[in-house]
């Protein structure tokens, strides 16, 4: 069937065109999308022709989209109209770097995360970017009495703070953004706007710096900072879990590290990688049973015939837009 489907062009170059995804094999299900949301970072990175595995242009971006199960290849369970969530298609005759902004995707059955009857469609999406951020939560491990800053509140600093929220922890995060500030606010997060260095914007909350410290920004500018804002372990100590740097925004493939500050603070420098399925899941069932909001995260819902318009923005910095979900129906 032809579908409907973003793509990237070239470097910068957005546009909407066809693309021709089969019926489903035996174990396969054809998914109508209802909404995909975009990773900013990784599809601006993706946009630039800087992502490592670029595949030819052009080609079917985005990695997060929900929708319905309109036919199903032999040997499958899930039931017909059946809420899913997926990543893309897996076949199509464009180019995929993922492929979830398109209107149809054919997806293995044992690819797909059943919705929650409770959880919306726009909603889900979101859950694979909260996932990035839970991913990068179960590694930083923080305890219910530790001090968490977040430094950036785009989609993955929102949704970071509000995921370290739920451990306990104390979470304080920041951004140059008062829109966005005010989102974290509205989700219970304490959040401020610094005026100058974060070392000294956090200090009146955390005198002592930050056990776990949340890069989400993808700056190397910010990165040095984030070193400087973590508590260090002090000389002759015998603790075991010293404070944490978790790098959570998407950043070009070097940046500089101050080696010196962080060798004398004793830091752990955490990357992590994409969320497994088993993060996935387990911030479908934190959104299911209420504890997890995702309210506020996209700002903006358009068609994606808009998408050119939409990715200039994101490009242009300036933080109008913390994510935006593509609606494939009319």
């Amino acid at each position: 069937m032809n579908a409907r489907a973003v793509l990237f062009s070239g470097p910068g170059l957005v546009e909407i065109g066809g693309a021709e995804v089969p019926e489903p094999s035996p174990g396969e299900l054809l998914v109508e999308a209802a909404y995909s949301c975009i990773s900013p970072g990784t599809e601006l990175r993706c946009l630039a022709g800087q992502q490592p595995g670029q595949v030819d242009w052009p080609y079917v971006p985005g990695y997060a989209m929900a929708g319905r199960v309109v036919a199903a290849g032999d040997g499958t369970t899930t039931p017909i109209g059946a809420a899913v969530l997926c990543r893309g298609t897996s076949r199509s005759s464009r180019p995929r770097l993922w492929g979830g902004h398109i209107s149809h995707a054919v997806v293995p059955e044992a690819a797909v995360f059943r919705l929650p009857a409770n959880l919306p469609l726009l909603d889900a999406p979101v859950a694979i970017l909260a996932a990035v951020a839970y991913h990068g939560v179960r590694i930083s491990r923080p305890q219910p009495h530790e001090k968490v800053a977040v430094i950036g509140l785009g989609a993955i600093g929102q949704l970071s703070a509000r995921i370290h929220a739920l451990t306990g922890a104390t979470v304080v995060a920041a951004d140059l953004s008062p829109e966005r500030v005010d989102v974290a606010r509205k989700a219970g997060i304490e959040a401020l706007v610094p005026t100058g260095p974060l070392e000294d914007a956090f200090r009146p909350r955390f005198p002592d710096g930050a056990d776990v410290v949340v890069d989400a920004t993808g700056a190397p500018a910010v990165f040095r900072q984030a070193i400087s804002l973590a508590k260090g372990v002090p000389w002759g100590s015998t603790a075991t879990l010293g404070a944490r740097v978790l790098v959570q925004g998407s950043y070009p493939a070097e940046f500089p590290v101050p080696y010196q500050a962080a060798f004398e603070k004793e830091l752990a420098i955490y990357i992590p990688r994409n969320a497994p399925a088993a993060d996935i899941q387990a911030v479908l069932d934190l959104m299911a049973r209420g504890r997890l909001s995702v309210d506020g995260v996209v700002t903006e819902v358009s068609p994606p015939e808009d998408a050119p318009s939409i990715y200039a923005e994101l490009r242009g910095g300036k933080g109008q837009i913390i994510t935006a979900a593509f609606r494939w129906q009319p």
